[in-house]
């Protein structure tokens, strides 16, 4: 990120490794290690190699610098707040706090002892928490094959403009069918999904580029409904350039995606000047070449 405030805190307090988590052996290890399911992961580690935080997913400047204010600070942090809930803390504004902690760490038996306590016990959470609790069991019940959970979740929190998980409820529940081969459902939940949440506000501006970004490529994937795909993927790059400079280390894989769609409609000379672009933003990252060598195989036949 580049922030000289962020840049001087990090340079000053941190010894900063920066690994890949796709293509290094090293990097596909500890990410594997640290259960990640998203990138960028920053995991804070102190001298002794204990996990003090981490940061799943792409965050803005004020975000990250209260993360990393927190670390820094020992506050609210994954480590102050656990050892204070193991010492007996049960109060409201912790578990609300540590749960989220816990969730982006997939750490399931905490997960499950916290949001018991959300639903079962006489203490009072706000409505966020309830609903990630319930969020939390229907996505569990899924993970055991049994989906009705999480389309009852669904079903009741479809209107809801405050649901801040009806959007990754959708997204679990199209996986799941993905995992069982079943791409009528999945195809179907897509589109229910995108058709209901593409210009509604339950999911957030800065969260729609993704949103629209992974319909986009899963139908490419499937090669379905392509030419929604593609003014789907249009979309997605539209909104990710609207937000400024910030986002653009983002932008190559919206292209790509983009791209990708345009040579499955045969269009390649317009998926090769896409990726042209992504290439230009991103020129150390081989894959976007990759794609390029096959359009233009694609193209001549080969």
């Amino acid at each position: 990120m580049n922030d000289s405030l962020i840049i001087d805190l990090t340079k000053k307090h941190l010894i900063p490794i920066k690994l890949d988590a796709w293509f290094d052996s090293l990097g596909q290890k500890l990410y594997s290690d640290f259960d990640g399911y998203a990138i960028p992961l920053l995991i804070f580690l102190n001298g002794k190699g204990e996990e003090l935080d981490r940061a799943v997913g792409y965050k803005d400047k004020e975000d990250f610098l209260d993360i990393l204010n927190n670390v820094l600070n020992n506050h609210d942090t994954f480590k102050s707040l656990s050892e204070k809930y193991y010492k007996g803390n049960n109060d409201s504004d912790l578990i609300d706090k540590l749960s989220l902690k816990s969730d982006e760490r997939q750490d399931d038996i905490l997960s499950t002892e916290l949001y018991l306590k959300v639903l079962n016990s006489n203490i009072k959470f706000n409505n966020d928490v309830y609903e990630r609790a319930l969020y939390f069991f229907a996505k569990k019940e899924l993970k055991n094959n049994n989906p009705n959970d999480m389309k009852v979740f669904i079903s009741e929190n479809a209107n809801s403009k405050e649901s801040k998980k009806i959007g990754p409820a959708y997204m679990d529940l199209i996986r799941y069918y993905a995992s069982i081969n079943d791409t009528i459902k999945e195809v179907d939940t897509y589109l229910e999904m995108v058709n209901i949440f593409v210009d509604s506000d339950a999911i957030p501006l800065k969260n729609k580029p993704s949103f629209l970004n992974s319909y986009a490529w899963r139908m490419s994937e499937l090669n379905t409904n392509l030419e929604d795909a593609l003014k789907k993927s249009i979309k997605s790059i539209e909104i990710l350039d609207s937000f400024g400079i910030e986002f653009e280390s983002s932008k190559p894989m919206f292209l790509d995606t983009k791209a990708e769609i345009l040579w499955k409609m045969n269009m390649h000379d317009d998926a090769i000047a896409v990726i042209d672009i992504a290439i230009e933003m991103d020129s150390d990252y081989q894959y976007y070449k990759d794609q390029k060598i096959k359009f233009i195989n694609s193209k001549k036949g080969n």
